[in-house]
């Protein structure tokens, strides 16, 4: 009898996971529930979809290759509890169902700060497709437009809202654009090249109140004392793992399901992965560690050997209307400096490099190498006799290996 294998949750996680099942599931009875009526969706292109560069069948994960899995899906459903000891859940609509391997892929939610007037009409989010029908259905009406937040989500809202013809400011609470992906000398490039776009933005500070008028958002007032007149307000501002129905059932939380290196739960019989998941200290919202987790479990639940899971650097890439952004690794701290800078062409390269190794690029306007830099930087490889044309790319930085050998 194959064994049950239930998934709570529909999103990204698992279309990966039942990706990564897909040569070794012929053991398993697979079902899926998700709360909302479309799964296994790309949330990564939401921004695409918003600004009318992708439709809503660019997003399907499991109509594309690779290949998935066979799984029942049972959508607009929501699980309620989790009984493990008799290893059964109860869905919203008084459904129980039974598993032998249970595994929590729930996501996470957009964090929203604790101001009154957040549920006001006009304040919303991009987490779902449903989030963006819903701003492009208001987008005829133009008006004026703030996106809380200035990383990579919120650039990529910003850029579609202004698309569809918001008049649109971001306001980030950190100095400069995107600070976890990029130094200030990048962030001010990228922001320059949105500048020129039409966003507007407000940095090194945050809301302190949302303006109301006739139980409508009007506005909002920054704790710089600025104000700032606007129909929409989107958020932006980082996510909080799903980890409600986890702790519920008695499974060990912290700010998420804390999982260990094969994706186990303090359950034997029930694992987690993807944004409501925790491993050591770390909670996740990039797609390559979510895959990880996705391969490791796969092999685990079809008892297929493999490498247990590990915090690996994970490169970022934005791509708007031609700015290109990418950067990987470690360029917080000290080490040798190599740039290259050219205004005119709004390229910026930095590359940093420590004991003949590279630990961290960034990329703006210029993003050719960054998979070959994050390759260098995973690998840890001795980039001495690559140095010449490092800054170059890989091509370049051969050639040059090559002609000195010849020399």
């Amino acid at each position: 009898m194959p064994e049950r294998l239930v998934i709570v949750g529909a999103g990204m996680a698992t279309a990966y996971l039942l990706q990564a099942l897909a040569a070794n599931a012929a053991g398993l009875d697979i079902t899926v529930i998700g709360e909302e009526e479309q799964a296994c969706y790309n949330r990564v292109l939401l921004s695409g979809l918003l600004a009318g560069e992708h439709r809503e069948q660019d997003l399907h994960m499991l109509q594309q290759d690779p290949p998935a899995a066979p799984a029942t899906f049972l959508t607009g459903t929501r699980v309620c509890s989790i009984d493990r000891q008799s290893r059964t859940l109860a869905t919203a609509c008084g459904r129980r169902l039974a598993y032998d391997q249970l595994v929590i892929a729930t996501g996470a939610s957009v964090d929203r700060p604790q101001l009154a007037g957040t549920r006001l009409p006009g304040v919303r989010q991009l987490r779902d497709i449903d989030d963006a029908r819903q701003l492009r259905a208001i987008a005829g009406n133009g008006g004026n437009a703030v996106i809380v937040g200035g990383g990579l989500l919120g650039l990529e809202a910003a850029y579609g809202l202004r698309l569809l013809g918001f008049a649109t400011t971001v306001v980030h609470r950190r100095p400069y654009l995107m600070n976890r992906q990029l130094d200030p000398e990048g962030a001010r490039l990228l922001q320059a090249r949105l500048e020129a776009m039409g966003i507007e933005f407000q940095l090194g500070t945050s809301l302190a109140s949302l303006q109301a008028r006739q139980q409508r958002l009007a506005g909002v007032q920054l704790d710089s004392g600025a104000s700032i007149p606007c129909e929409l307000l989107l958020f932006a501002t980082g996510i909080t793992p799903n980890a409600g129905l986890a702790a519920q059932a008695g499974l060990a939380v912290k700010r998420g399901v804390m999982v260990d290196e094969q994706m186990h739960t303090s359950d034997p019989r029930v694992s987690a992965l993807g944004e409501c998941s925790q491993f050591g200290e770390h909670c996740f919202g990039l797609v390559a560690p979510i895959r990880e987790q996705a391969r490791v479990l796969a092999r685990r639940l079809s008892a297929q050997p493999g490498p247990a899971f590990r915090l690996v650097d994970s490169s970022t890439q934005l791509k708007i209307s031609g700015i290109d952004i990418y950067s990987a690794g470690d360029f917080d701290g000290s080490g040798e400096q190599l740039v290259l800078r050219d205004a005119a062409a709004g390229i910026y390269r930095r590359l940093v490099l420590r004991e003949r190794r590279l630990v961290g690029a960034v990329l703006v306007g210029d993003k050719r190498g960054g998979t070959w830099y994050s390759e260098l930087i995973r690998n840890g490889t001795d980039i001495s006799e690559l140095r010449p044309g490092l800054m170059f790319g890989r091509d370049i930085s051969n050639s040059l290996q090559q002609a000195a050998r010849a020399a």
